[in-house]
């Protein structure tokens, strides 16, 4: 999830991205179309994904699937978006190593 995120926000479509989305805030009719035709459908592939994981054992029974998707993909969409520091793999796979576990059974 979050390796694809950071190969897409690193590229020329994430660059067009970022500029539709800080440059629709103010525009309700163009904001909620873009969470509604990108967004939303996004989170609910995550969300299956993540209900897949919880059905396997591999998550605990417990977790919330869209406070995991935020805390996957928070951190990465800051870095994209404040620019301070490099976007890249090894960033993406420290959130990953560090936020799972914490959802893991024990």
């Amino acid at each position: 999830m979050a390796l694809r995120a950071t190969d897409f926000l690193g590229s020329e479509d994430g660059v067009l991205m970022a500029r539709v989305v800080t440059g629709i805030h103010d525009d309700r009719k163009l904001h909620k179309m873009f969470l509604e035709k990108y967004v939303f459908p996004r989170r609910e592939i995550q969300g299956a994904i993540i209900r897949e994981a919880v059905a396997s054992g591999e998550l605990k029974r417990t977790t919330d699937p869209e406070l995991l998707i935020d805390a996957l993909n928070g951190p990465l969409f800051f870095r994209w978006l404040q620019g301070h520091a490099p976007l890249n793999e090894n960033f993406a796979e420290a959130i990953f190593d560090k936020v799972i576990p914490g959802f893991q059974p024990q």
